[in-house]
């Protein structure tokens, strides 16, 4: 299987990641307000498995860019969001 471009998989994964991220947080926190805290747990792992999965994506497709200097900094920045969305 060929691996697709690092921008495609950034750009337009990540975007959807981002949205469904943003809506998964939002339903934890209400759930938290309403006393639901296991469920707001479920959704939180929900999160960060989605993360993990376009992580490891943005990691087997760095090395398809033009110019080399874009693979480090692509898992460098998956992996400190990695840690931003545990620490959120």
């Amino acid at each position: 299987m060929k691996s697709e471009p690092l921008w495609r998989v950034w750009w337009l994964w990540g975007l959807a990641l981002a949205l469904v991220t943003a809506g998964l947080i939002a339903a934890a926190e209400e759930l938290r307000d309403g006393g639901q805290e296991r469920w707001a747990d479920v959704l939180d792992l929900a999160r960060l498995a989605l993360y993990w999965a376009w992580l490891m994506r943005v990691w087997k497709c760095s090395r398809n860019v033009g110019n080399p200097l874009w693979t480090p900094l692509a898992r460098a920045a998956a992996v400190l969001g990695l840690v931003a969305s545990v620490l959120a």
